[in-house]
């Protein structure tokens, strides 16, 4: 099982996301890229939080931060990915992998074959926010900035088209040790290829190699400063 890291990045700074609400800085990409290093871990995952609206001019600029950093452990990226002209420019950076969230759940597959066709199919990762609702699975779509219930021709699509699944535990994200492995239940996907983020600690990291699943990416409380900021996430 591989131990990686994961963390928002907004305009070149980097932040904890917590239970989907907060924010708590980490600092610039290139220092928080450099502290990883020291602790050689199997992957770094960086996620531009989209809500609603994003520009090309921003998601370029994020890139060019990327493209200046570097890393010696390898880099996955996702968030506002829409177009050709992106993929593209995903060829000139330091990144293994592509995360998709919006366009898996409109089932957007012109972007998601175009992505396949350049990068491979092992470069392919779905991203999906998740929280328990009674018994309902819901997940986050970043189009509507809301949650809605996961169907299951969207859980079709990804296990068709995409290498490994991240799931985000939305609910505990943030809280150590508190990873709700019941949404893993709720789900027609084999464990070797999830992914799981949000409230690990060293009794969840456990249970996931137990249970075999492919990665646990960890949240970077060592890089956390004193005060949250809230957000419109």
């Amino acid at each position: 099982m591989r131990i990686g890291a994961s963390f928002i990045l907004i305009e070149g700074y980097c932040y904890q996301s917590y239970q989907w609400k907060f924010l708590r800085p980490l600092g610039r990409l290139s220092h928080v890229l450099s502290f990883l290093d020291k602790y050689e871990v199997d992957e770094i995952c960086i996620t531009r939080p989209i809500r609603k609206v994003d520009s090309s001019s921003t998601l370029l600029n994020d890139f060019e931060q990327v493209k200046l950093s570097l890393s010696n452990s390898p880099i996955s990226i996702g968030g506002g990915i829409r177009s050709l002209k992106h993929l593209k420019a995903l060829s000139e950076l330091p990144v293994e992998r592509i995360h998709f969230s919006h366009a898996f759940l409109a089932r957007k597959e012109n972007i998601i074959n175009q992505s396949i066709n350049l990068y491979g199919k092992q470069a392919i990762v779905a991203t999906l926010p998740v929280k328990l609702k009674d018994k309902d699975l819901l997940v986050y779509d970043c189009a509507t900035a809301t949650f809605r219930i996961l169907d299951s021709n969207v859980l079709d699509f990804i296990n068709e088209s995409a290498d490994e699944v991240m799931i985000i535990d939305v609910q505990n994200e943030g809280i150590d040790d508190k990873f709700n492995f019941r949404i893993l239940e709720q789900l027609n996907i084999n464990n070797e290829k999830i992914i799981i983020s949000g409230g690990l600690g060293h009794k969840t990291i456990k249970q996931a190699k137990d249970l075999g699943i492919a990665s646990c990416l960890i949240e970077n409380r060592i890089l956390q400063k004193e005060n949250y900021i809230k957000t419109e996430l």
